[in-house]
């Protein structure tokens, strides 16, 4: 069986927000792919805030199409999707929980206060952070304080002619 990896592929600004502070996303490429239809075929499960979750259901009534979908919240219940599941506990437990069934890759879609669960969970496996170059100044931010320090290995960088630069790094497990 194939390790199950959970991902987070992701578009940044070059000062590092994913999203304007009124949780805007118009500034995001949207000319070419971008390595996403590749990405898309390695996952079969995504992970999401509900914020994200919100979101992605008013740009599309199905965004992620084959995917069993788990949106973490404090206060939404639960959601009329049979394909959604709420979580409202420790992403690193469900995580842990999804790694040991069969199937694809995770994605971790977002957002940043999920992101940064993960972090402070170490479940997080792989980063492909989009690199959009354009300073928002002031924003949702990718990373904030508040997780312990973690190493991670750039494996792979990619340049596209719109000036999007795409890195992917793993992360270097301590023995």
């Amino acid at each position: 069986m194939t390790e199950r990896r959970l991902i987070l592929f992701i578009a940044t600004s070059l000062d590092g927000y994913i999203a304007r502070l009124d949780e805007g996303i118009d500034w995001l490429f949207d000319d070419a792919d971008y390595g996403y239809s590749d990405f898309y075929a390695q996952v079969d499960t995504v992970l999401m805030g509900r914020k994200t979750y919100d979101l992605s259901i008013r740009l599309s009534n199905d965004p992620y199409p084959g995917c069993k979908t788990y949106v973490f919240s404090r206060s939404l219940a639960s959601v009329a999707d049979p394909a959604v599941t709420v979580v409202q506990g420790n992403p690193g437990d469900l995580v842990t929980q999804l790694q040991q069934q069969p199937g694809r890759h995770l994605w971790l879609v977002g957002g940043g206060q999920l992101v940064q669960q993960c972090l402070a969970a170490d479940c997080l496996d792989q980063l492909i952070i989009s690199i959009h170059p354009i300073l928002l100044g002031s924003g949702i931010p990718l990373f904030s304080s508040g997780f312990p320090e973690r190493h991670w290995q750039l494996i792979k960088t990619q340049a596209f002619p719109s000036g999007l630069v795409q890195c992917t790094y793993n992360r270097v497990r301590e023995e």
